[in-house]
């Protein structure tokens, strides 16, 4: 009987010792699987655009984006709210892997939020965005629904047109 015993207890550990070990090895691997970075560090250096020369307004910057991505930024212009020498927008931005007049471009990551930017005319003026990821392909596909942090300074043209600037970019 002692035999027996000891033989059901023997085959019986078999499966326990095996399920343990896959727990262990796949406690393991998924430790090792690739995750994306903690966030995602840009420069950003942009000028405007005017849609209709000579005339300041309408217009939409563009940006070369650098660091953990590399590519051309869109920020399409939109309507602005004036309070004193702050102005309030909702905004967005799409980021391709070169100019997207280049029918080749793919779009790497698009989103939108609302900001602010502080206007001192004919010095440096500041800005402000936060945001969200609301498309992301390829590598930048797990970024999608992240949080967006932008900002910035810029310069102003003789005419009073916004001119050109640089600032960063974030995802977290």
């Amino acid at each position: 009987m002692k035999t027996r015993m000891k033989k059901l207890m023997s085959i019986s550990t078999i499966p326990v010792l095996a399920l343990a070990l896959l727990l262990v090895l796949g406690t393991v691997m998924a430790e090792n699987a690739a995750k994306p970075a903690p966030s995602l560090r840009c420069t950003i250096d942009y000028w405007w655009v005017r849609e209709n020369p000579p005339d300041p307004f309408p217009g939409r910057w563009e940006a070369t984006v650098s660091g953990d991505i590399d590519g051309y930024a869109v920020y399409p212009g939109g309507p602005m709210r004036f309070a004193g020498q702050t102005s309030h927008y909702g905004g967005a931005f799409q980021i391709y892997d070169k100019d997207p007049k280049d029918p080749a471009a793919v779009l790497l990551m698009a989103g939108e939020g609302h900001g602010s930017t502080t206007v001192r005319h004919g010095k440096n003026s500041n800005w402000r965005t936060s945001g969200t990821v609301t498309e992301a392909y390829g590598q930048y596909a797990d970024w999608e629904g992240r949080r967006v942090r932008q900002e910035g300074t810029f310069t102003w043209a003789d005419d009073g047109a916004p001119e050109a600037g640089s600032g960063t970019f974030r995802v977290n």
